[in-house]
């Protein structure tokens, strides 16, 4: 099985919450895309969540909806809007 570098959040709380783990790679599904990260940001929304502030998100969580990177794999291709 193949892993990855990964920023985890389990817990609310502050910066010293981020944890640098290896997880599976995830497989796409049609319609989405694997990307190898090269740089992220954690954004404002994200600072949120981390302190505790986003009642709907249950925790462990993976962020880092702000990412730059190579494709590795797009299943469904063009026609499934990639």
């Amino acid at each position: 099985m193949k892993t990855m570098q990964a920023v985890a959040i389990r817990k609310a709380g502050g910066p010293e919450v981020l944890e640098i783990q290896h997880l599976s790679i995830p497989e796409p599904r049609p319609g989405q895309v694997l990307i190898q990260v090269k740089a992220l940001g954690l954004n404002r929304s994200e600072l949120f969540t981390r302190q505790g502030h986003s009642p709907s998100v249950s925790f462990p969580i993976v962020p880092g909806i702000e990412a730059v990177g190579l494709v590795e794999m797009a299943p469904g291709g063009e026609e499934s809007g990639c």
